[in-house]
């Protein structure tokens, strides 16, 4: 049976630290693609970049044994990138794509932005599932276990 993915203290902290902010400015996604098989190349969004309006980001990533969520102000990039080629022998590829323009986004954006919450369960935060609220939507980003970050359009089911 898997253990639950909680967020740690420092997380929590840094969900905090990153509520008081008032703007996103961008949003970057970074995809592990799987290019062993010629034929049909696999990839998942591995990395969510959000940039605020002072230049500091809050990265969300998949955490070490890919159970959940992890949270991180620093993200090395080149140093991650690198690793990936030289452990799965090159067929492993990190982009960095620009996912702005993308229409969850580009609508969003224009809102202020409100904060990020995580589920609470038995006095923890879980790292499964992150709601990104924005003054007129949210946004919901989540973890699944074959196609990795996930983006969508939160809608909230009345009962």
């Amino acid at each position: 049976m898997q253990k639950t993915a909680c967020l740690n203290p420092e997380e929590i902290q840094l969900l905090d630290d990153f509520n008081s902010k008032k703007n996103i400015l961008s949003v970057f996604y970074y995809y592990w693609i799987n290019s062993s098989n010629p034929d049909e190349h696999y990839s998942f969004i591995d990395v969510i970049e959000l940039v605020f309006d002072d230049n500091s980001s809050l990265f969300f990533k998949l955490n070490e044994d890919d159970s959940g969520i992890a949270i991180t102000s620093e993200f090395e990039f080149e140093k991650y990138k690198k690793n990936l080629q030289t452990e799965f022998l090159q067929q492993i590829r990190l982009q960095k794509t620009e996912a702005t323009p993308l229409e969850i986004w580009e609508s969003t954006l224009t809102n202020s932005f409100q904060e990020i919450t995580a589920i609470r369960e038995k006095g923890h935060f879980l790292s499964s599932t992150f709601w990104i609220a924005f003054q007129n939507q949210k946004i919901e980003l989540y973890f699944h276990p074959i196609e990795g970050l996930v983006v969508t359009e939160y809608e909230e089911v009345l009962e």
